[in-house]
């Protein structure tokens, strides 16, 4: 190691401060000076004539180089050649005492990875001629942090503006929708400035409100809510059934909420569509068995009646009997063609079918 008590001392003695300037001289323990030259924890430089004179071990460790390579080295050897001509004029204006802000910049180590770097300079007389002291502190974890953090942020904005799903971002108590995406103002018909600002209940979207009031209760128990059915009303007054998920999130300094909606009308409509024809093909086979049961006996009631005419043309009783079996007869024309499920309120809340919809009627 270069640095050794003995050349503490000796480069003390040549060391004063000129007009402003930062000199060692300053400093009336070389053993003190010494010491926190070679243990601080931050990278300590002294460039003179364009070359590194003193590099302390943590600066060594940084730019990954001996310290006698770097003594061969010049500052412009480890800065990124894309950050050389601001760092230059960054350095030339702290020297001159125009800004006194730490500038941040990249650097290549000796195995050409790039560190990030925050540093300080200022001018001293070194052995009674000008240098530069510099103060080189590694910030690259930070700086990947934030890059991290930026590429997180960058990625949540993308899905969040061009997601198929309903992204929106809300206050949790009263609803006041903060953000909204284009997914959202698509399907329900809103426009941005129609919806910014208001809250859920002002616009109607909850077809249950109910539903949001159950929803806020989950919220602040468990903080999230997974996949809650629920019904939308948009714009057009059309309600849209929809898988709901939210979590509580900090925004603005406030507790709100941000949720995802997935618009399941078409499945729903698939779904109540499968089940309307199961229920005709049900209704389709108990008719068409009950037509034929029906049929035999009324065939031979009409033959009955045929003979009972005969003897009594003028039986008020056997024309009565004929019109109730000639609307049995068109009951069961009816049931025989059926072709959609269609059903009407009975008593009590129980439904029946709609024989008249199901069916065309009258027949062609």
């Amino acid at each position: 190691m270069l640095i050794k008590k003995n050349k503490i001392k000796s480069n003390n003695k040549g060391m004063a401060s000129n007009n402003g300037d930062v000199g060692c001289k300053s400093s009336r323990d070389p053993e003190l000076f010494a010491h926190l030259f070679v243990n601080a924890p931050i990278g300590i430089y002294i460039v003179q004539d364009g070359r590194f004179k003193l590099v302390n071990p943590e600066f060594q460790r940084i730019s990954g180089y001996s310290e006698k390579k770097l003594l061969q080295m010049s500052p412009k050897d480890i800065v990124h050649p894309e950050d050389w001509d601001e760092v230059r004029n960054k350095a030339i204006e702290m020297l001159k005492g125009q800004h006194s802000t730490p500038y941040v910049f990249r650097t290549l180590d000796k195995s050409g990875d790039v560190r990030w770097i925050i540093e300080t300079v200022s001018s001293i007389y070194y052995e009674e001629r000008r240098a530069t002291l510099g103060y080189f502190m590694d910030t690259t974890e930070h700086e990947r942090a934030k890059e991290a953090l930026r590429i997180s942020e960058e990625k949540f904005n993308k899905a969040f503006r061009s997601s198929p799903e309903w992204f929106v971002i809300t206050t949790l108590e009263d609803g006041f929708y903060l953000d909204v995406n284009d997914a959202f103002l698509q399907t329900t018909g809103y426009r941005r400035e129609e919806v910014i600002g208001k809250t859920s209940k002002e616009l109607g979207i909850w077809a249950e409100p109910e539903q949001r009031d159950e929803m806020a209760r989950i919220l602040k128990e468990k903080g999230v809510v997974r996949n809650m059915e629920v019904k939308f009303r948009i714009r057009s007054g059309e309600i849209r059934h929809v898988l709901w998920s939210a979590e509580v999130i900090d925004y603005a300094g406030e507790k709100c909420l941000l949720a995802v909606t997935r618009d399941i009308t078409p499945l729903k409509q698939a779904e109540e569509e499968r089940l309307q024809r199961e229920k005709l093909q049900v209704l389709l086979e108990t008719a068409g068995a009950t037509c034929h049961e029906l049929n035999q006996p009324l065939q031979f009631i009409y033959y009955l009646l045929d003979e009972l005419e005969d003897k009594h043309p003028d039986d008020q009783n056997i024309k009565d009997l004929r019109a109730q079996c000639d609307r049995i007869r068109e009951i069961t024309y009816k049931m025989d063609n059926i072709t959609t499920y269609e059903a009407t309120d009975y008593v009590k809340g129980s439904k029946i079918i709609d024989l008249d919809k199901a069916c065309k009627w009258p027949p062609p």
